[in-house]
């Protein structure tokens, strides 16, 4: 973890982290047994077969700091929603501020799919190398989920197939070197400044410095018709709109569960692209691959008749019809993914927080005002014959809490605060939305 508000296990870009945090914090800050061996659970959630319909019924947040719920006012749950901006409470546990003269051997490892920090290790990284010159940090990025790269094999993960067992690479060629050679003065530990497997090609690639050099920053704009292309829209008038409706909120996955789908950074995302409140756009089928390593930027032009809304980018790789990849298992036949939307990589940003995450502000009826983010870096092939595309939605549920669409605090909203907003996304001459992709050249 680095920074619990902007990008890891809390809240992402002020974007609250519910079902997570709803979860864990449900259990893990529980009063202690009597035998003070343990803790007990606040209370058992009840969202054990379908987690969206739980939250759904839930309802507004408030009803958590109750004696049914968080009762105690000192837990951690209490103080994180008591935080609705990024204070001085924010402030002074970002660890990154603190990552200055770091004099020891450092390997930075995180993984592409960890769902709960993955920022947290590329920032980490980012934060030594620009406040520790001459450090010996290294970065190691891989296609794990949390913590994946200290189990006992990984071959593959949801749709992925990697061809060969990574984490035998990494444990032998990678971390026992580094401590063998660090701690034990044995053998000699010469890897590259940044490793990290690009999936999509399924290899290790090897860097000087993050992001690559040969990393470019190119925009690839929305346009009339669900169209993406890196050419500039020339239309005078032009926009796309859908109604976000906070009593049906878009889900986070397809799956129906009472905790998180693992898998759902990599998931099909053909459920969402049936629905009208989610917005597509996406390039032609692509003549050659295309490569993305470094940092992916969104830059929105919107309007709403709300006064708060949240906005979810998400970047997939669009499978050719025909296309298949080998069983997970020997015997069994290949697996279709003709069609497959396959998530890249995906990111939310709270609406009033587009010009300071500690001083929020309400959108005016509509407005238009641009909203910039960040999303978490990728090293990804897109394949020739493949397509780029893009998502663009208001909720992702119940991943994320639900926006009321009302500058509100959110944490002290009633049932009638949420309301319906019809949201406009420019895609003009003058408002052109776009992402911004590191195309490796």
């Amino acid at each position: 973890m680095s920074d619990e508000f902007i990008g890891d296990d809390c809240y992402h870009n002020g974007a609250f982290f519910l079902m997570d945090n709803f979860g864990f914090y449900s259990g893990f800050d529980g009063p202690k047994s009597a035998n003070g061996e343990n803790y007990e659970l606040f209370f058992k959630t009840g969202a054990n077969s379908d987690a969206y319909q739980y939250f759904l019924d839930f309802g507004p947040l408030k009803k958590a700091n109750t004696s049914a719920y968080f009762s105690d006012p000192k837990s951690v749950w209490r103080q994180i929603v008591e935080h609705p901006v990024y204070d001085e409470f924010w402030l002074s546990r970002n660890i990154k501020q603190h990552l200055k003269n770091v004099k020891p051997a450092v390997l930075v490892v995180g993984g592409w799919f960890d769902a709960e920090d993955l920022y947290g290790a590329l920032k980490t990284y980012a934060a030594i190398e620009k406040q520790s010159p001459g450090n010996n940090a290294k970065l190691v990025m891989g296609p794990w989920t949390h913590g994946g790269w200290a189990a006992a094999s990984w071959k593959s993960f949801a749709n992925y197939r990697f061809g060969s067992d990574l984490n035998k690479y990494y444990q032998d060629e990678i971390e026992t070197k580094f401590f063998n050679f660090y701690l034990k003065d044995k053998g000699s530990f010469d890897q590259s400044e940044v490793t990290v497997f690009e999936t999509g090609s399924n290899q290790w690639k090897n860097y000087d410095v993050w992001p690559p050099k040969n990393s470019h920053q190119v925009p690839y704009f929305f346009g009339e018709h669900g169209k993406l292309s890196d050419t500039k829209p020339d239309a005078v008038k032009s926009a796309s709109e859908y109604e976000s409706d906070p009593a049906k909120p878009v889900p986070y996955t397809g799956v129906i569960s009472g905790h998180r789908n693992n898998e759902y950074m990599v998931e099909d995302q053909r459920f969402a692209s049936q629905r009208p409140d989610v917005l597509v756009f996406q390039t032609d089928s692509l003549t050659q691959d295309m490569t993305l390593t470094g940092e992916i930027a969104a830059n929105l032009f919107v309007s709403m008749t709300g006064s708060d809304a949240d906005f979810i980018v998400k970047v997939i790789d669009v499978w050719p019809a025909g296309s298949t990849i080998t069983a997970a298992s020997e015997g069994q036949r290949p697996t279709q993914m003709g069609g497959y939307q396959q998530m890249v990589r995906a990111e939310v940003f709270r609406g009033k927080f587009r010009n300071s995450f500690s001083k929020p502000e309400p959108f005016t009826k509509d407005k238009i005002e641009k909203v910039s983010f960040k999303l978490n870096e990728v090293a990804h092939t897109f394949k020739k014959g493949h397509r780029v595309m893009v998502q663009v939605q208001s909720s992702w549920f119940p991943l994320v809490d639900r926006n009321p669409q009302k500058f509100i605090n959110i944490f002290e909203a009633d049932e009638q605060d949420f309301q319906k907003s019809k949201i406009m996304i420019y895609h003009d001459s003058k408002n052109s939305s776009n992402v911004v992709l590191p195309i490796l050249k």
